[in-house]
């Protein structure tokens, strides 16, 4: 076997396997953390609202306007900073930033105060997908890819798994607890003290990433020079039909994801009675088996594809997932057991996963590596905007105006998540048309 006469690369170029897989491991790391501090708000509604005197829409501006605001608009200057300069820094940078904002939503003491320290969460992590996406084409070769990207994207139901787990433990623990006492802090309110201790380990995943090499830059263009703006523009102006296409497909199969985990404590505690703590153990359990199996799944049909000639694999083990989810995912709501909904939930996060690891594959398979962070910034743009701007609120709104009901959170749920399915399903199906040759014109490009 011919190996490479440059120390810690196989002869393909890209970083030999240990060192490729040891990235991931950080990265992942990094995603998890990022998702745990992102979600264990959820959990502690309730506890804010009493302290602060908080409206519903006040604590819906923290979850999801506060955060989502500048992780969103941010995006394409970061992805642009991933695709010219230091990753690495850009992540570590983030990093820092999104813990130690997280610690100081728990010094927070009124609604402004939190609503800033919420922005910086955003600000922080919006640093972390565009630059690891990045990354990571450049440590794996194509064909194995899916799996690598698959891996870290699993941070989001570990992620989310682990915070749902823990959050729901200490909602239990907590629930007659007026306050915590921590050292060099002293006394503070339960939902501070969560915030002040998920917010810290984080730096120590920061301190890992600087031992992190950048790979050199695989499957650039033509021109030597980093390209300019002008440049920029024209390839998203030659691209934009397919791009589009697959980021709002994509966007929308996030609604589903998004709509799920706005709305599934509520139905199950309004329709099948359960308490949260009951709630947010078993959905988090079923994020970090089903959700995390599925990712996995889904990578390792995408690069089995790719390996064996077929261009579009990522695209195609995508429609596998989301054409699965389509006949089930309504018996969420409407089915008249909780376990029923248990089993529709479990496989419906399974084959959601399918395609949630393996889109940026598909994505930066047709881009040129100078502009992936930018396509993944876009790509992160879409599933906020179209997932988390619509998913919650369109359950809310056919519950509140459609069927009028509180206990109708079911029905709501199971007519916004099917039509999410089908329409993403059919946004994929459609540009897959033509996809396979841009995959095949990317990989004939010679790297510089």
């Amino acid at each position: 076997m011919r190996r490479s006469a440059v120390p810690g690369l196989g002869a393909d170029g890209y970083p030999v396997p240990w060192r490729a897989w040891l990235v991931i491991a950080v990265l992942l790391l990094a995603y998890t953390v990022a998702f745990v501090d992102r979600q264990i708000l959820s959990l502690m509604v309730q506890p804010i609202r009493a302290d602060l005197g908080l409206s519903d829409t006040a604590v819906s501006l923290l979850h999801g306007f506060a955060f989502a605001i500048f992780y969103t608009f941010l995006g394409m200057a970061l992805g642009r900073w991933a695709d010219r300069g230091s990753r690495k820094a850009l992540m570590v940078g983030g990093m820092v930033l999104w813990c130690l904002a997280t610690v100081a939503c728990g010094f927070a003491n009124s609604f402004g105060t939190l609503f800033a320290a919420r922005i910086l969460v955003g600000v922080g992590e919006a640093t972390l997908s565009p630059a690891a996406y990045s990354l990571i084409s450049d440590t794996f070769a194509p064909a194995r890819r899916g799996r690598a990207m698959s891996t870290y994207t699993m941070g989001i139901f570990v992620g989310s798994g682990v915070a749902l787990i823990l959050g729901g433990m200490a909602v239990t623990a907590t629930a007659n607890q007026a306050a915590v006492v921590l050292p060099v802090v002293g006394s503070v309110r339960a939902w501070q003290a969560a915030f002040m201790i998920v917010g810290l380990p984080g730096l120590l995943v920061a301190g890992l990433m600087l031992a992190l090499r950048e790979p050199a830059r695989q499957e650039r263009g033509a021109a030597k020079d980093l390209p300019g703006m002008a440049e920029t523009f024209a390839f998203f102006r030659a691209r934009a039909g397919t791009l589009l296409a697959i980021v709002i497909g994509f966007g929308v199969n996030a609604i589903i994801s998004y709509g799920l985990s706005a709305w599934v404590p509520s139905l199950f505690i309004r329709v099948h009675h359960w308490s949260a703590g009951e709630v947010a153990f078993a959905y988090g359990v079923i994020l970090l088996t089903a959700g995390c199996a599925g990712i996995l799944a889904g990578g390792w049909l995408a690069d089995r594809w790719t390996a064996a000639g077929h261009a579009d694999g990522a695209l195609r083990a995508s429609l596998v997932g989301m054409a699965a989810v389509i006949p089930v995912v309504p018996f969420i709501g409407l089915a008249p057991t909780p376990a029923l909904a248990l089993a529709a939930l479990a496989w419906t996060s399974f084959f959601l996963g399918v395609p949630t690891g393996i889109a940026p594959a598909a994505l930066h398979a047709i881009t040129p590596n100078e502009f992936r962070g930018q396509v993944t910034a876009l790509y992160l743009f879409a599933i906020n905007l179209i997932g988390l701007g619509f998913g919650p609120t369109l359950v809310a709104l056919a519950t509140d105006h459609l069927f009028g009901s509180d206990l109708a959170v079911g029905h709501a749920l199971a007519l916004v998540t099917a039509l999410a399915a089908f329409v993403a399903f059919a946004l994929i199906a459609w540009v897959r048309r033509g996809y396979g040759a841009a995959v095949t014109a990317i990989r004939a490009t010679p790297a510089l």
